[in-house]
């Protein structure tokens, strides 16, 4: 179960959060500590613990009245918080707070009542891996807004309470003393990138969001685009000389060898065969028509001629002939 109230003068996102039917747990109690009790009331709750994802006072204003309020009902309530920002409670955390507001140039000490805030000291230090106050909420490290931020994540649930380290479409400043923009990109590819991109996502301020969303669209969350590779500078070949040419007398001709060329052999010694070269087959043409020849008159009978070494036949006589020879 996660309940949300919207306290304080820069709306923190406080949240009650339960695992179990009774106990609950309160996480960032950052103003109007009576509107946060009276909510764990309509609940009917019962608070064990008061969790801090860092030390900003925006995050921690309502700590020591909304404790000695429960404390006056009864209930004991620890406070938890990472040791790296332990210094943001106890006798030393209103000069903390003053330098980080300073460096705002803010008036935000007269609106969180900085002179009589309480700050209680940490009864219970977060390390990674750490359950919370017994609820199946796991302790992320997750440097860079503060030296000791951390995000609460619950597997089980598939929630995570990010603070001021990952916003809707953003992520905690960096430039407030203690911050590193370093650690908090570092923390961002390492620990939340790496969680399932239907995760819901509750952060120290603003709207909801998930892992997919804050994947397509927050730079912190994006991957890189690889560098390019640097190309190798080109070899250098070493200049060549310029080699003498040999004249050849225009009489002397290329004599062809006597030595043909012993042929190739392959590594066994058995020479090497060459493939036969198939013939590409040749095109065939139309064959082309005969040219009939051209047409010439008809030429006069010849007289057969007699065969060599054949005489001639004796005719019959004429009657001109016949009369001479009887006279």
């Amino acid at each position: 179960m996660v309940e949300r109230v919207v306290v304080g003068p820069w709306k923190t996102n406080c949240y009650i959060y339960s695992s179990s039917k009774k106990e609950c747990i309160v996480i960032d109690p950052g103003g109007d500590e009576t509107e946060i009790a009276s909510r764990v009331d309509v609940l009917n709750m019962v608070p064990v613990g008061i969790a801090l994802t860092h030390g900003h006072v925006d995050h921690v204003a309502a700590l020591g009245r909304l404790r000695a309020s429960y404390a006056s009902r009864g209930y004991s309530l620890k406070i938890a918080i990472h040791s790296a920002d332990r210094k943001f409670l106890g006798t030393s955390g209103r000069e903390t707070h003053r330098e980080s507001l300073e460096f705002l140039d803010s008036e935000a000490w007269s609106f969180f009542g900085m002179e009589s805030m309480e700050l209680p000291r940490a009864d219970v230090k977060l390390s990674e891996g750490d359950r919370v106050f017994g609820m199946d909420l796991v302790v992320l490290e997750t440097p860079g807004h503060t030296p000791g931020g951390v995000c609460f994540y619950s597997e089980k649930e598939g929630v995570l309470f990010s603070g001021d380290t990952l916003f809707f479409d953003g992520h905690g400043r960096t430039d407030l003393p203690g911050g590193n923009e370093k650690k908090l990109r570092e923390s961002f590819r390492k620990k939340l990138s790496v969680l399932p991109p239907e995760t819901r996502v509750f952060p120290g301020h603003g709207p909801f969001t998930t892992i997919e969303r804050e994947k397509r669209s927050n730079d912190f969350l994006q991957e890189p685009p690889p560098a390019p590779a640097h190309p190798e500078p080109p070899k250098q070949e070493p200049k060549k000389t310029p080699s003498r040419k040999r004249t050849v007398k225009k009489s002397a001709r290329a004599r062809p060898s006597a030595k043909k060329a012993a042929p190739a052999r392959a590594k066994d010694g058995k020479p090497r065969l060459r493939k036969p070269v198939k013939a590409s087959p040749r095109k065939t043409s139309k064959p082309k028509r005969a040219r009939s020849a051209p047409k010439r008159a008809p030429s006069r009978p010849q007289k057969p001629r007699r065969a060599k070494g054949t005489r001639a036949r004796a005719r019959a006589p004429s009657a001109k002939r016949r009369a001479r020879a009887a006279r």
